[in-house]
């Protein structure tokens, strides 16, 4: 069987927390600590207590999950000698936006005159995954199919169900707040890479943005690199649900392109019905039901889980990422990152607490790394 060798990158926005668990604006001597053996893996975002590390182009998730440990390692070790602390989730439980410093920056300045509050209150973390698809029709074709998978995703690795001090009642508050952008949500379908293109060249012609980086979509085409991009997931706390998400990602494009190769297309939805299934996992996470399309009823995400892996199972050994896809099965069975943090939350009533479990939780199984 010719399965795809399709590479993959990561990117991962952390929170820095001190040892009150509040968020630090600390970036800037992180960043001048770190680029010395980090270099341009590790970037600067708007707000100070916030920093994004990204791996280099990888060929499996065995290489993706040995970046991931040295990043988070790495930048943890910095942090240490400052009383700082690194931690990994969609939203901080109860530090304000309206207390984070802005980074200095040229390319920030212009996005805060451009969103006004709207980017001001843009306190979220998510994960990034890149899949490499180098023909660029294909790169259409795959993101067209692949938005179906884009609830199921977000599901499994909610992580954001505080926000300002307060118990959302949702699993993804973090989508709710990268909703307000413009931009952003379920991709429109296109029937060409050109058809693609058109529509980013008449937004750049109209000055609606300045390149194709500003369309913030859960699923697009990057706009430099042979890549699409996969932005719906909130920040993973542990390894596992980051190297996990990574390999589901990676064996579904796999997948659809070998469906594509025996001329077997996989069936597309309106970017309205899969919205639908994307606030069911906002709402509910692994504890959502979600629609099936295709005999229009409601099924339990964790049986959607279930048969994801049936999807990817024919592949998986061929891409060596068995292990890393069935941690899934993990995640059917203890739910998500957020699920874990309502728990410390009802079993200490302290969003402290919290912050404690995800700093804990985001090193679990890294290694000390001596800086």
């Amino acid at each position: 069987m010719d399965v795809p060798r399709l590479t993959i990158g990561i990117e991962e926005e952390f929170q820095i927390i001190d040892a009150e668990g509040q968020l630090k604006s600390h970036s800037e001597t992180l960043l001048a600590a770190a680029r010395p053996t980090l270099g341009e893996q590790v970037k600067p975002e708007m707000m100070q207590s916030v920093i994004e590390a990204g791996t280099k182009i990888c060929e499996n998730v065995a290489e993706a999950r040995e970046e991931i440990t040295r990043l988070r390692g790495t930048l943890a070790a910095h942090l240490e000698p400052h009383g700082l602390r690194l931690a990994s989730a969609g939203t901080h439980p109860f530090s304000h936006w309206q207390e984070q410093e802005i980074t200095e920056h040229e390319r920030y300045k212009i996005l805060e005159e451009e969103l006004q509050d709207v980017i001001r209150e843009l306190l979220i973390f998510g994960i990034h995954v890149h899949v490499g698809i180098p023909d660029r029709e294909r790169r259409i074709e795959v993101m067209n199919e692949a938005r179906y998978f884009l609830p199921h995703l977000l599901a499994i690795s909610t992580s954001s169900p505080f926000w300002l001090a307060r118990n959302t009642g949702l699993k993804s508050y973090r989508q709710v707040i990268w909703g307000r952008f413009p931009r952003t949500g379920i991709p429109p379908e296109f029937s060409s890479y050109d058809e693609f293109e058109n529509f980013v060249q008449l937004l750049v012609k109209t000055k609606s943005i300045d390149d194709g980086k500003k369309i913030w979509w859960d699923l697009r085409p990057h706009a430099f690199y042979p890549t699409i991009e996969f932005r719906v997931c909130d920040a993973a706390t542990r390894v596992d649900e980051a190297i996990c998400l990574a390999a589901l990602i990676q064996a579904i494009c796999a997948k659809l392109l070998m469906l594509r190769d025996r001329n077997l297309g996989f069936r597309k939805y309106a970017p309205a019905l899969i919205q639908e299934n994307k606030w069911r996992a906002v709402r509910g996470g692994m504890d959502a039901n979600l629609i099936d399309f295709g005999v229009q009823r409601e099924v339990p995400m964790r049986d959607l889980a279930v048969e994801l892996l049936e999807f990817v199972d024919d592949i998986v050994d061929e891409l060596g990422s068995r292990r890393e896809v069935a941690y899934l099965e993990t995640i059917v069975r203890e739910g998500t990152s957020a699920d874990r943090q309502l728990r410390v939350w009802k079993e200490t009533g302290h969003l402290h607490a919290v912050v404690d479990h995800l700093a804990r939780e985001t090193l679990a199984g890294v290694a000390k790394v001596a800086v």
